[in-house]
């Protein structure tokens, strides 16, 4: 779709005048319909990012600068089209490009509105040779778009913040009682200079991608990036395909004439002519503004992005360093569990006893892993986990816990430490009195933890 044009039959740079007319390029009624139904498709995911751009932002910001969620149209059409079009009626959850039912109906109305627009946009427009200059435009816009979303998931992984970090939960959580999705976000949190690193790679491509000159190049390094997440995506249960199915489908549209070239060149031997980008004015000076007008824009709007990245880092670590400053919080494994020898009753409702496999004998807690005062994983038989709420007092030691999946459950635990690594809990869970005795598990224990980076492994016998 960008013409390969030598470099000698260009216009001298410094030239401010009008470009001298050139002969028009009539592209192949196959690359005019494919462009066509393109721009008709991706057009609307291109706003998306932006719209993904400034929802992350007020995420890390908070600042009401980056609320723009209110002019997002899919909030308000969504559940119309759903319920009067494909005849829905049942609540769901309206998120758009999101891996909901509402985002794969979303898409497949544009995809039909984008074949319709197609089809009359042929009819109507079909003597035009060519869409050089609308395709400078878009291209360029995508560009913008297609960076600003690198450098949001990017620089969430150069400040590693996207995976978490490895709690006491996630470490005393046995590998086959994981879900895929929990199992890729444990595999990047353990290791975070592999993070960082795939981090950086998307905040360059994203860099490439608005400057001048380079924007081939960084079309071609997002194209595998973005396959890599993509395919991540899919087999690791991550609901979010339907973006990265679309920023990758928007690398491959910018990349395509340098992947044309490349095919040309390594697989049919044929030199390939230089590559001049198609002219968004007929005027040099006026091209070149724009071009630097958008590549000054991203640039500034990335900086923001990594400063409210390392900003909302540089709290979570604070608030990181105040939680393990609290006696209750690390990995408490039971030394000793009683409750009353009389009566049936069980430590948890009868909806949970079905949901966890358990009953009254076979209920009491074997761990605790206390991840801050609002959150709380207790450890089961076979390697069950039960995530709860938990309201703790770090002055009295008293805890309040509560449980999402069944809001009847309750239980309120007083907790005293020594200072040696040993805790005491008594309360009453589910009505039930218990009274326990823990010892502390330090993190730096598990294996998972103690591995580090070595050129030479030790030796295994």
């Amino acid at each position: 779709m960008t013409e390969s044009i030598p470099i000698a039959d260009a216009t001298p740079e410094y030239d401010p005048q009008p470009r001298a007319a050139q002969p028009p390029v009539r592209w192949s009624l196959a690359t005019r319909i494919a462009f066509r139904f393109c721009f008709c498709y991706l057009l609307p995911f291109g706003v998306a990012g932006l719209f993904l751009f400034a929802e992350i932002m007020f995420d890390m910001s908070k600042s009401a600068f980056w609320n723009f969620e209110r002019f997002n149209p899919w909030r308000a059409a969504l559940p119309w089209i759903c319920a009067h079009i494909f005849g829905v009626h049942r609540k769901l959850t309206i998120y758009p490009d999101a891996d909901f039912l509402s985002g794969y109906l979303q898409h497949l109305v544009e995809l039909i509105l984008a074949l319709a627009a197609t089809v009359v946009w042929s009819i109507l427009d079909r003597k035009r040779s060519n869409y050089r200059g609308l395709y400078a435009w878009f291209a360029i816009f995508l560009r913008f778009s297609l960076a600003l979303v690198l450098f949001t998931y990017g620089f969430d992984k150069v400040f590693p913040m996207q995976f978490g970090a490895l709690t006491p939960g996630r470490l005393s959580q046995q590998v086959g009682d994981m879900d895929m999705f929990n199992m890729l976000w444990v595999f990047m949190a353990s290791s975070q200079p592999y993070t960082i690193v795939s981090g950086a790679i998307e905040v360059l491509a994203g860099l490439l991608l608005l400057a001048p000159r380079l924007e081939a190049l960084g079309a071609l390094l997002a194209v595998p990036l973005l396959t890599n997440i993509f395919l991540l995506n899919m087999d690791y249960g991550v609901p979010v395909k339907i973006i990265s199915s679309h920023l990758l489908l928007v690398a491959i549209f910018l990349a395509a004439p340098a992947l044309l070239g490349i095919l040309r060149l390594l697989v049919l031997r044929q030199p390939v002519p230089s590559i001049v980008s198609a002219e968004l004015s007929s005027r040099r000076r006026m091209d070149r503004a724009v071009r630097a007008g958008v590549a000054a824009l991203g640039f500034v709007l990335c900086l923001m992005c990594c400063t409210a990245s390392h900003k909302q880092y540089t709290k979570r670590l604070a608030d990181s360093a105040v939680v393990q400053k609290s006696p209750f919080s690390g990995f408490w494994i039971a030394d000793t569990f009683t409750v009353p020898t009389a009566g049936p009753q069980s430590l948890f409702t009868s909806k949970l006893q079905q949901e966890y496999r358990v009953g009254p004998g076979t209920d009491h807690w074997l761990s605790m892993a206390i991840e801050s005062p609002k959150r709380m994983n207790l450890g089961l038989r076979d390697g069950v986990q039960d995530g709860l709420d938990l309201a703790l007092d770090s002055k009295t030691g008293v805890a309040e816990l509560t449980d999402s999946d069944d809001p009847a459950w309750k239980a309120t635990l007083t907790l005293q430490t020594s200072g040696t690594g040993l805790l005491t809990a008594e309360g009453t869970v589910n009505g039930v009195p218990i009274s326990s005795t823990w010892h502390r598990k330090q993190l730096s224990e598990f294996p998972l933890v103690q591995e580090k980076f070595m050129w030479i492994p030790p030796e295994r016998n």
